[in-house]
């Protein structure tokens, strides 16, 4: 059931964004992506993330209005010192720990962009909603507990593109926040964090 699920989402995705590019002009961002665990995310790993990138596709369905989507991935890492830990009810291991999270999600989106004169600062808000892969890995020496989950998700985001060279111009800036969550599965806590993107608009 899951990976039905999974595959909806995707071809939806690519439905939404091929019929919102249809209609003629939109964007294409290029982001480095840093992110800031929140609740249980932090409890598993409490530093940010440096080490993200995300793609996105967006088209005008209105003169203010766009759908598309995006992908992203960030991987939250942090080391501990030597702890001891108990496995199961027999088996108790000491060692280094180091703890690894890889987030990715898969989503459609929808935004409003605030200011239609081209070649201006472009403000907007917008929300995201489809489905995270989380991988998480927790070693202490050289072994390590390992789990794969899908969640379903979402998150809202408020940013800007700035057009570079005017009105003729078909480059920009962009920079958004978001607030990711992945909600709670039957298997797995949920997992949230804040997002911070920073990258290359190209404007078509």
């Amino acid at each position: 059931m899951k990976k039905i699920i999974n595959k909806i989402a995707l071809i939806s995705l690519i439905f939404l964004s091929t019929s919102a590019f249809s209609q003629g002009g939109g964007y294409w961002n290029f982001q480095w992506n840093i992110a800031f665990p929140t609740g249980d995310t932090k409890e598993f790993i409490s530093k940010a993330s440096l080490r993200g990138f995300g793609l996105e596709g967006r088209g005008f369905v209105t003169d203010q209005l766009l759908v598309g989507g995006r992908i992203a991935w960030n991987v939250f890492y942090e080391n501990f010192e030597n702890i001891t830990q108990q496995v199961n009810e027999t088996t108790v291991i000491t060692g280094y720990t180091q703890k690894y999270l890889n987030a990715m999600p898969l989503m459609i989106t929808g935004h409003y962009e605030f200011n239609q004169h081209s070649g201006s600062v472009l403000p907007y808000i917008g929300v995201g909603l489809g489905t995270y892969y989380m991988q998480s890995r927790d070693f202490v020496g050289i072994y390590y507990i390992q789990e794969n989950d899908w969640h379903f998700g979402f998150y809202p985001e408020v940013g800007v593109v700035l057009p570079l060279g005017g009105s003729t111009s078909n480059t920009g800036l962009n920079a958004a926040v978001q607030y990711n969550m992945a909600a709670k599965t039957k298997d797995a806590a949920a997992q949230s964090w804040i997002g911070l993107n920073i990258g290359i608009t190209y404007i078509f």
